[in-house]
């Protein structure tokens, strides 16, 4: 039986999962309209019905298991900028740019989009979730329907993953102009990895070690930049 305290840093976790999924739902329709790669679109295609699924499973797991929760209140700014605002902001950018037929800026914010959406927010800050949850569920047994659906989550966003990368490969490749900013963006991003850190573990009343969590998220920040070519 969890006390208050530890049932709280695991609802936190488990709502900033949820606030992630449903703002890339929302916004990765406009990424896929504007990939002109139609074997890309199909993929994609499949991948927001994914992502659906994703924020399917937190909500009814919220509503059935942990009661009525505000997840939008562990919005904090180090959290709420990389998965919402900042997020939806470049989606909306590619939505401009297909219906006003202005594309002149769109191979830019293609880019700008698939390395914060997969680079950053899955490649990143979403696998280190997983290994948070491993952590806790894996090795203490709790919660196994929790884990279990943890586990095929993650199963579907290796597939995004190692799609994301390759596409992000692919267009800084077409066009080495726009990886001075996709540094830029790593970079800013990695800086915030100690913040967001913290965000999780204070207070740490499930008592996971919080070093080794921060060095495994350095390590995926790491495997991206050189999967991007940025390393």
């Amino acid at each position: 039986m969890l006390t208050p305290d530890q049932r709280e840093q695991l609802i936190k976790t488990c709502a900033l999962f949820y606030e992630g999924e449903v703002s890339v739902s929302d916004t990765l329709a406009w990424f896929m309209l504007a990939v002109p790669d139609l074997d890309r679109r199909m993929f994609l295609s499949t991948q927001i019905f994914e992502e659906v699924k994703h924020a399917e499973f937190f909500e009814r797991y919220f509503q059935e298991v942990c009661g009525k929760v505000d997840t939008s209140a562990y919005l904090v700014p180090e959290y709420r900028g990389v998965l919402l605002d900042e997020l939806r902001q470049r989606g909306e950018t590619i939505g401009r740019a297909l219906t006003t037929g202005q594309n002149g800026d769109l191979s830019l914010a293609l880019v700008m989009f698939t390395a914060h959406y997969m680079g950053i927010v899955e490649g990143v800050m979403a696998v280190t979730g997983y290994d948070f949850f491993d952590d806790l569920l894996a090795k203490t047994g709790m919660f196994p329907q929790l884990h279990e659906g943890i586990r095929m989550i993650r199963s579907d966003e290796g597939r995004h993953l190692t799609h994301g990368m390759d596409y992000l490969r692919e267009l800084l490749e077409q066009h080495p102009e726009h990886v001075a900013p996709v540094r830029e963006l790593f970079i800013s991003e990695g800086m915030k990895i100690p913040a967001r850190t913290d965000f999780i573990f204070t207070p740490n009343p499930l008592g996971l070690d919080r070093d080794r969590i921060q060095a495994i998220s350095y390590a995926h920040h790491e495997q991206r930049m050189r999967e991007a070519g940025l390393s």
